[in-house]
This record gives structure tokens, sequence and C-alpha cells, in this order.
């Protein structure tokens, strides 16, 4: 069917005597200029962000769960999860532009139904003697110092069996996700999956003994930037990296900056870093970020192993990535 606008646009285009005649005449047909001035260019020289250095404490967050857990429960909150919102104007939920963390916690004899959802996820186990992790059928401890991956569109659960709550840190790609738009969200339709295997092997279990001891065997860094580290294999969960390292007591890694955005949490030990200018001082369980082009420094207090997970092989993979070392 002709479009009824066609001879009005095309005789004001033809009438055009000025730029600003242009631009009017554009409107309709859902057009702008390449070469106006605009409030947000679409080109500038380096990488900035909205996002900004932020810190969580554990034991503060950890309080506001127990809250939680004397007010809600899992039939309510089928999660009960606290997500660490990035103090970044306009953001009402991502911990950077790519991703999002939230602690979580479960107390004993209580299960979360199983779900599945296009987003990945993994859990950095901070507290847990006796919780579970179910994962397409497969059953698996969640102990202290463990991280547990959950691939986009596995089915998951989990659940205590022990006397005590349970405490982790969530790390998701939902942002991303958002941005992308291939969100897909799902209940099973029996509310629990049905348990296949039970083994403490599952391929979505890294132990804290197998992490310690991986990451004890790495080599030191030669450019200095990290302590001795390690990624742990998540091929079925591509836009998420995960790392692991070593920094000793007294060590300061050296400076740089890059094109993606990290999130840290030290599994155990103490120190402070410098992100972007901002002091952070930090203990175990706390979380805190990098957002993309941000300076970065640790100072090791303690003997320290962090936790790391970022979108580097994102950026790899879009050959977007860059990285800055101070001298």
């Amino acid at each position: 069917m002709p479009d009824s606008r066609l001879p009005d646009l095309m005789g004001t285009l033809h009438d055009a005597a000025s730029l600003d005649d242009l631009y009017e005449a554009l409107i309709p047909m859902d057009m702008t200029p390449g070469w106006i001035d605009r409030k947000k260019p679409l080109l500038w020289f380096e990488p900035h962000t909205a996002f900004k250095p932020a810190h969580w404490r554990y034991d503060e967050c950890r309080q506001a769960l127990d809250a939680a857990g004397r007010l809600i429960d899992t039939n309510l909150a089928e999660r009960r999860n606290l997500v660490l919102a990035n103090p970044a104007e306009g953001n009402d939920f991502a911990t950077t532009k790519t991703l999002v963390n939230a602690y979580q916690m479960i107390l004993p004899g209580e299960t979360a139904r199983s779900h599945r959802h296009a987003p990945h996820a993994l859990r950095v186990i901070i507290e847990s003697e006796g919780a579970y992790s179910v994962v397409n059928g497969e059953k698996h401890p969640m102990e202290t110092g463990d991280i547990v991956l959950t691939p986009g569109w596995c089915w998951h659960s989990h659940g205590h069996d022990g006397d005590k709550p349970a405490y982790w840190l969530d790390g998701l790609d939902v942002p991303l996700t958002h941005m992308l738009e291939p969100m897909f969200f799902e209940e099973h339709p029996n509310e629990y999956e049905e348990i296949t295997r039970v083994t403490p092997d599952s391929p979505y279990r890294f132990t804290w003994e197998t992490i310690q001891r991986r990451v004890e065997a790495a080599d030191a860094d030669p450019e200095g930037c990290f302590g001795r580290r390690v990624r742990l294999e998540a091929d079925e969960m591509p836009t998420i990296g995960i790392f692991v390292e070593r920094l000793e007591a007294g060590q300061t890694t050296r400076r740089y900056r890059h094109s993606a955005n990290v999130v840290f949490s030290p599994m155990m030990g103490s120190g402070t870093s410098v992100i972007g200018g901002t002091e952070i001082n930090w203990s175990r369980g706390d979380t805190f970020v990098g957002p993309t082009w941000n300076w970065i420094e640790h100072r090791a207090e303690e003997d320290t192993i962090l936790f790391t997970m970022t979108d580097e092989f994102l950026m790899r993979f879009s050959n977007y990535y860059r990285m800055e070392k101070a001298d």
C-alpha cells in the first residue's frame, strides 16, 4: 500500500532551503544527521563509563541477609538475594555495565525451586556446610570456598541439609543479556528438577582445595600486574571470565587499566586496592568493582586469594580489548 505521506515528504525535501528545514523534514522519516553535535557523541577518544569503583562489605551485607531471613522465606522469594547496584546515575541493579552480583543466603532445611534462564551464572561460596546445588539433574555440594557454575539455560536449584545459614556471592551477565535482548526464563514444570546423579565431582564445581592447589602451583606474572593467577575453565559461559590469584602478604601489584569490567572478591586475606583513584580497604567476603578503563592496583596486607569475574574475553572476542600498564 503506498505511503500517503510520500508526496508531502518529497515536496518538503525538495523545497528545503536550509539545514533546519532538512532536519525538520527528517523527523517523520525516523532519520537523524550523522554530522550534528550531540549531548552524547557517537564516538569518543577513549572509554568512559558512568559506573563507579564501588565496595560492598560482607559483614554488613551478611547482616542484611540475616534480616531478610527473618522476614521472607523461599516460598515468597525464590532466591533470597540482595543485588549489588552500582551507584552510577540512572542504574537500578547492575554492578558493572555487563555484570551483576548479589549476596544470597539459604537457611537450614530450605530448598529453592528449579528454574533456568539465558544469562550465565556462578556462585562463590563464602560460608556453607551442608548446602548443595542441583544443575541439570546433578546434585553436588556447595561448601565454603567452592566456586559453582550455572551455564545459561541449565535447570538449577539449591538446598541446605546443614544446621547453619549458608551465604554466597552470585555473579551473572544479566545486564549484558538485557543489552543484547536474548532474555529467556522458565520455571520448572514440576517445581523441582529430578536428581539423576549425586557427586562431589561435578564439572560445575571447583572445590576450595582444588582452587588453592592450582593457584599455589601457578607461575608469577612476569608483568607484575597480577599475583600467581589461574583461569577457571567455564567454556559453556564464554561471556564471563573467572580467575583466582594469589597475593603474598606485603605484595603490591603493578597498576594497569583495560577495556574490561571486573568484579573482585577476596576468598581469603585482606588488603587495599586503588581503583580509579578510589582507595578500597577490603577483607574476606567483600566485593568491589573496577569498571572499564580505571587504573587498578592491589596491596595485600595478608596472604590473599582473590576471585575475579570479568567480561575480558567478550571484549577480546569482539577485538575491543586493550590494556595499558603503568611504568
